[in-house]
């Protein structure tokens, strides 16, 4: 039962016959309401909600207030049914709840009128809080109505915008159709694109938190959907040079894995760019944070869009190493040496030790793999392979 349920009854001492009495003029105190309302919220007068309609509404919910404060009802249906219909017109929430400030005190102004020809204010001024506290819950759950009716809108419609989105990233659309998906989704149909992809965590909390928002303050419009356990983004730049802006804005948002594609312009290229995105998502090694762009680095995309080739190779050529207790030693020395190129007195500073221990760990390091640092084509097949270590998270 929601807590809305709970609607209070009238104290002993209330003033029943003065609300009994309202309940005979509520075809006027509604008419009163309406205009209160039409006058004073120009929402009601720019949605197409009738005047009829609204008049009918109000007359439900004024007459369910009266009958609650005279303790013959105990429904909320009236204030439910003016949350629904309110919503599916689209008039403001603000606007919804005004209405009820304007119906509850065109009614209390009334009530102290004819209380006052009858000297009862006292004892309705005893049950004010009363009074109150009943508009209040009318509105309350008006207001809970009209965010149910709300939030399954926007499922809808953002489920008919991922559907949108996917049939153009998938090559399901017909080209000739692109366009008008395109204005549909809010993108210009003559822009630079980019296609990003997102991991999404385990704990279900965005990849990418409040990411449209950033790029529209850079300029840059987006849509979004959830595909394939990722958070995939279709960005359109106006110029070239934009996507440089929309990097940075992903760059500063990423809460997890990120690949983004690089920029095209003809939709007939967005599922290659969906391909694109989800292979550099692969170039940041697993349990990191970061972006990647397609084409930055030629040999993790490479190694990432051939996964089984690049597990063959690390066996191939690293297999006695990672077989060894000094698998993490021997990896992170070859690291060093070729981020020091090739120095190994630069490599044992990068490591905190002496440049012979690192000309030791090298030597055990072709030993092991028959491959040595003194050789180029070894070197390549070296690098490449520790390269595939990192990206499969060793």
């Amino acid at each position: 039962m929601s807590i809305y349920e709970d609607v209070a009854k009238p104290t002993t001492d209330a003033p029943v016959e003065l609300f009994t009495e309202l309940l005979g003029s509520v075809d006027v105190l509604s008419d009163r309401v309406v205009q209160q309302i039409l006058s004073g919220e120009h929402a009601y007068l720019e949605a197409a909600i009738s005047s009829e309609q609204l008049r009918r509404i109000v007359r439900l919910n004024v007459q369910a207030l009266l009958e609650t404060l005279v303790g013959v009802l105990d429904s909320l249906e009236a204030p439910r049914t003016a949350g629904r219909l309110k919503a599916e017109y689209g008039i403001p929430m603000a606007s919804l709840l005004h209405a009820y400030r304007l119906a509850g005190l065109a009614l209390w102004d009334e009530m102290i009128n004819r209380s006052a020809a009858t000297n009862s204010s006292e004892s309705l001024l005893r049950v004010s809080s009363d009074v109150w506290g009943i508009i209040d819950r009318f509105s309350s759950a008006a207001a809970e109505s009209y965010r149910e009716v709300t939030d399954e809108k926007d499922r809808r419609d953002q489920q008919a915008r991922s559907v949108m989105l996917l049939s153009l990233l998938d090559g399901t659309a017909i080209q000739r159709d692109a366009n008008g998906i395109l204005r549909g989704l809010g993108l210009s149909d003559r822009a630079t694109y980019l296609v990003v992809v997102a991991e999404l965590s385990g704990t279900g909390a965005d990849p990418l938190p409040s990411i449209p928002a950033r790029l529209r303050a850079a300029g840059i419009a987006s849509t979004w959907a959830a595909w394939k356990g990722e958070h995939v983004g279709l960005l359109a730049c106006e110029t070239w040079s934009d996507t440089a802006a929309a990097a940075a804005a992903i760059a500063s948002s990423a809460m997890t894995r990120v690949g983004a594609s690089r920029p095209f312009t003809s939709m007939q290229d967005a599922p290659e760019a969906l391909r694109q995105g989800r292979i550099s998502l692969e170039c940041v090694p697993p349990a990191r944070v970061g972006v990647h762009s397609y084409g930055s680095a030629p040999l993790d995309t490479l190694l990432a869009g051939q996964p089984e080739y690049a597990a063959e190779l690390r066996r191939d050529v690293l297999g006695p190493i990672l077989a060894s207790a000094e698998a993490d030693s021997f990896i992170e020395t070859l690291e060093a040496w070729f981020a020091a190129e090739g120095s190994t007195s630069e490599a044992g500073r990068i490591l905190h030790c002496h440049r012979n221990t690192v000309g030791y760990r090298l030597g055990r390091i072709a030993e092991l793999t028959g491959r040595s640092v003194s050789r180029p084509s070894d070197v390549a097949e070296l690098f490449t392979a520790v390269r595939s270590v990192r990206l499969s998270g060793g």
